[in-house]
């Protein structure tokens, strides 16, 4: 019980840090302030911030989904993987985040 609500916050952090980064992306973009460094992310973002949203949503609910389906088979796994995957998150996102400022 312990080891699935510890991956299910872990979950929860890794989505608050995409929506996070949903958000940001989005508003600083749309401002002029940042470019996108993703590659696969600004195609969408080239075509619109609409289709950014919800393209970076779809990914962000997907990936949701089956770590929370497989946290049912593997918690200590689902909460490593999401621990390291927010840090990870946080620690390219800053560096795209000031490389895209330049």
């Amino acid at each position: 019980m312990v080891r699935q609500f510890r991956s299910i916050w872990s979950l929860g952090l890794l989505l608050c840090v995409g929506v996070v980064d949903l958000a940001t992306t989005a508003m600083l973009y749309h401002m002029g302030l940042i470019r996108e460094m993703n590659p696969l992310m600004r195609v969408f973002l080239d075509h619109s911030v609409a289709a950014f949203i919800i393209a970076k949503g779809v990914t962000l609910a997907v990936a949701s989904v089956v770590m929370w389906r497989h946290a049912r088979h593997d918690p200590k796994f689902v909460f490593r993987a999401c621990l390291y995957g927010s840090a990870a998150y946080i620690c390219v996102w800053l560096t795209w985040f000031n490389i895209g400022r330049l």
